[in-house]
């Protein structure tokens, strides 16, 4: 690989570098400058075919419709909640739960974020817990980062095992890896088997980095944007934030190695639910005086949405039956295989994109966005919502989607040009192979610290960490091969960055900004985020290599 091919294999991540991380500027305008350099890199020095690049930009413009739905979905639910006035209620509850925000933070994002994403994927965590904190008093950008992050862990069951069952098996059979007469017959003879098999490494390194999760996730908190700028504030609820942890990874380990990797992340989800809501209602492992004092700065949304219509109060559950409907929707589109199979029988696609052999789909019922949409019209009946306030929620919500529209229009084209370059003029493969495969030839010495930064490196730019392990899991297999790693390990790494890349990858970092009214601002959310993604990782590569893992 010639420099110029390596700086064009580089591109999308240093113009994101550059223009969203050190010029700090919006998602709206440094994405589309990503995608245009992207795309003339790609021509002028990858040679890909133009009607190719064309193609995969169509491509890309079709596939970010299924996360637009997402985000829309999910503003229109918070703008709904807001102009009923069941936000009301649903503060009042979190309160006396707790009045700490330390707690409800892990409440909301760690433990209730690990159900939507075990049900769901798609991102939908963070869209549904930052405008909650938010609705509680965090500061927007404060919710927005630790709805990030509390979405890593969680991610290797993510969508009922998808990342693990389809991603990684996607990934080994189209890197044309030659491992199932050996690999497959010590597990059952399926890729089920030596799944779960790989499922049990990555949940057993999260026994420490996903029971550390709750804690990182306070001390940012407090250090970043409470008023005393105080790590020592969050390591206040340590035992706490530890319980909670060891109150997911735990069960979630239990889990997969009696059931499988398809439900980790909602059973123990739901389990430390049951648990850490009572211990916190009691007050137990937590300090007498409660924490909730932020900054005195700008991170305030866009606007303060007046409620048009006369103040109501409502019951928990009624105010909570949206949230409550769109958890049993999401578990059962993703259980119940006829209900799926219906839902999925009105998927959109295109075939031959411009005469290529490219493809794009649209889940139109099956992605989660319909069921925010559902859900919200449920609001507008149960809430008694006057039809001014119905309008208001709508056409708010319509009004914040400009920037993101924008941002994922830009990003998801660039990432399919990324990934699409593998037919090009240089006789090279595409620029995520050869890029790794550069990694994986000089770095080979180190790679159970490397391992799990590429996988961070593929969530990053695809948005996706069942993506991430379709691009990179032939790759860590063969590099196991070469230098004698357990190859179930290197697989495992790979998921643990594909998990802790979704902290800070673009997609997602738009979506929870847009959700808290702060498009505009994702390099602050990025800035914050990255150095925890490549924490998780160094942590994770040092058990690998304590573990024995070569």
């Amino acid at each position: 690989m010639t420099f110029l091919q390596l700086l064009a294999s580089l591109t999308p991540i240093i113009s994101v570098m550059i223009f969203l991380v050190l010029m700090r500027l919006p998602a709206s305008k440094a994405m589309p400058i990503s995608a245009i350099a992207t795309g003339l890199a790609a021509v002028f020095i990858w040679q890909m075919d133009t009607m190719l690049l064309a193609a995969s930009v169509v491509e890309g413009l079709l596939s970010a419709l299924t996360p637009l739905t997402i985000i829309f979905g999910a503003v229109f639910l918070l703008n709904t909640l807001k102009y009923s006035g069941a936000m009301d209620t649903i503060r009042s509850g979190f309160t006396n739960i707790s009045a700490d925000a330390r707690v409800q933070v892990v409440i909301i994002c760690w433990l209730f974020g690990s159900f939507i994403e075990g049900s769901a994927g798609f991102g939908t965590p963070a869209a549904i817990g930052a405008p909650l904190l938010v609705l509680l008093g965090v500061p927007p950008i404060a919710a927005a980062v630790v709805a990030l992050i509390g979405d890593s862990t969680a991610v290797s069951f993510g969508a009922i095992g998808l990342p693990v069952l389809f991603g990684m098996e996607q990934g080994l059979t189209e890197g044309g890896v030659n491992m199932a007469a050996g690999q497959f017959a010590e597990h059952g003879g399926t890729f089920v088997g030596y799944a779960q098999f790989i499922a049990k490494h990555m949940i057993t390194i999260d026994l420490i980095t996903g029971t550390l999760i709750p804690l990182v996730m306070v001390c940012v908190l407090t250090g970043f944007f409470g008023r005393n700028k105080s790590i020592k504030e969050g390591l206040q609820i340590w035992k706490f934030a530890i319980f909670a942890g060891l109150a997911f990874t735990i069960p979630a380990w239990l889990i997969n190695f009696f059931a499988g990797p398809e439900f980790p992340s909602v059973i123990g989800a739901l389990v430390g639910m049951a648990l850490v809501i009572p211990v916190a209602k009691k007050g137990w492992l937590l300090p007498s005086q409660p924490w909730c004092d932020f900054s005195e700065n700008d991170n305030k949304s866009e606007e303060e949405l007046a409620v048009d219509q006369t103040p109501v109060k409502f019951s928990q559950i009624a105010a909570w039956s949206p949230y409550i409907i769109m958890a049993a929707l999401l578990v059962l589109s993703r259980v119940i295989g006829p209900f799926k199979s219906w839902l999925t029988s009105f998927n959109v696609s295109w075939t031959g994109l411009l005469g290529t052999e490219l493809k794009a789909g649209f889940a139109t019922f099956y992605a989660p966005g319909i069921f925010f949409v559902a859900v919200c019209l449920f609001g507008f009946v149960l809430f008694k919502m006057k039809p001014k306030a119905m309008q208001q929620s709508f056409t708010v919500s319509c009004k914040s989607m400009l920037p993101t529209i924008i941002s994922l229009g830009a990003s998801v084209p660039m990432v399919k040009i990324f990934l699409n370059s593998g037919e090009n003029g240089a006789g090279l493969a595409s620029m995520p192979v050869a890029l790794a495969d550069l990694l994986a030839n000089s770095m080979g010495a180190v790679w159970a610290w490397v391992s799990p930064v590429v996988g961070i490196f593929g969530a990053f730019l695809s948005g996706s960490a069942t993506f991430s392990n379709m691009m990179f899991s032939g790759l860590q297999y063969s590099v196991a091969d070469n230098i004698g790693m357990n190859h179930a390990l290197a697989l495992a790494l790979q998921g643990i960055g594909a998990n802790a890349g979704n902290m800070m990858c673009v997609m997602n970092v738009v979506a929870a900004a847009t959700v808290v009214g702060m498009a505009g601002r994702e390099s602050e959310i990025i800035r914050k985020t990255m150095p925890i993604a490549l924490g998780y990782a160094m942590v994770a590569g040092t058990i690998a290599v304590i573990w024995g893992g070569f």
